[in-house]
């Protein structure tokens, strides 16, 4: 039973381990995106990509029963990139 958890726990370590490599990478794609929008004079929200990216999302979801769950997860992604892209907005 121990095993069970401890290897289950594992690889959802392995699991985070990439997921925060992959956010990294997104979080620089977003650098690059609000610097272009900067210099279009671009607002942050761009409420129409949000929606796109929520609806691939639920595209690429498998299982029925996380998309809600894997939808949220991804809105605070967004949110994130909006207050990171605040952030440097502010600072530039």
């Amino acid at each position: 039973m121990e095993d069970q958890l401890t290897n289950a726990r594992h690889q959802i370590n392995d699991v985070d381990r990439q997921i925060t490599s992959l956010l990294e990478k997104r979080f620089k794609a977003v650098q690059a995106v609000n610097e272009y929008k900067q210099q279009h004079q671009l607002p942050v929200l761009d409420q129409h990509r949000e929606e796109q990216v929520l609806a691939k999302v639920a595209d690429h979801v498998t299982d029925s029963a996380t998309v809600l769950y894997i939808q949220n997860i991804f809105k605070e992604i967004m949110h994130q990139s909006r207050a990171f892209q605040d952030a440097q907005r502010k600072e530039g």
